[in-house]
């Protein structure tokens, strides 16, 4: 027929851009399709890790520590805050980040702890791990221990909705009675960065990647835990 032989061309190049388009439309799918990928697992990651999901992990037991060398480093903490205990029994520490929803619900159990367990002296390391807020968070709490406040503002980040930004931070060390104009140049101080680096050295030290860690005795446990598991592991490490 006439034209044909004219026609053939121009279809074969409107096959190939075709073809083309749609190689490029694919390749621009693939793309999506893995960041979108890669978006929901770091949102399932950091959702485990804060305990959003319904199914909550239990700490299993990591390694064995150098009970020695986990000593003299952490003598080397400038930043080492003891809750409750009086210096005697059993000695827990325990790595943490307050934006961290099993490192709160351990709260509970370790505030129980702390109370069934005369003996039982817990070591608090901040470990912020869970963006701007848990580092702001963590920084606030160390400058409260430069008041001797450490304590009572511990708890209550712990236990409380407070907002982890300057202005709710500050308001929770005045009402906790500390000063928060020197609450809030101490939280971006240099000694306060210093604590923060020597904390996260420590935990590398012994292979703490997650929050809550424990170590208790010389078990290094990584995850959260029930109660009756903690307790256990209370009474099995302060036998002689």
């Amino acid at each position: 027929m006439p034209g044909n032989d004219e026609e053939r061309p121009r279809s074969a190049r409107d096959a190939l851009k075709s073809t083309m388009a749609i190689a490029r439309e694919s390749q621009r799918s693939s793309r999506r399709n893995i960041l979108m990928i890669v978006a929901i697992v770091v949102v399932v990651v950091i959702a485990r890790q804060m305990g959003f999901l319904g199914e909550g992990f239990q700490g299993t037991p990591r390694d064995i520590v150098d009970v020695a060398a986990f000593d003299a480093a952490l003598a080397e903490l400038s930043f080492v805050p003891v809750l409750d205990g009086n210096g005697q029994g059993v000695r827990v520490v325990e790595f943490f980040d307050y934006r961290c929803g099993h490192c709160r619900s351990m709260a509970g159990v370790v505030h129980d702890a702390l109370n069934a367990e005369p003996g039982f002296t817990l070591v608090p390391i901040e470990l912020p791990l869970l963006g701007p807020e848990s580092l702001l968070a963590a920084q606030y709490a160390l400058a409260a221990a430069l008041q001797d406040g450490y304590g009572p503002y511990h708890r209550a980040l712990m236990f409380s909705t407070v907002p982890f930004t300057p202005e709710g931070l500050g308001d929770l060390g005045a009402a906790l009675g500390l000063d928060p104009v020197r609450l809030a140049a101490d939280a971006q101080g240099e000694a306060v960065a210093a604590a923060l680096n020597a904390n996260r050295r420590l935990a590398a030290s012994i292979g703490v990647d997650g929050t809550p860690s424990f170590v208790i005795g010389d078990l290094l446990i990584v995850g959260a835990i029930d109660e009756a598991s903690f307790l256990g592991l209370l009474t099995a490490t302060g036998q002689p």
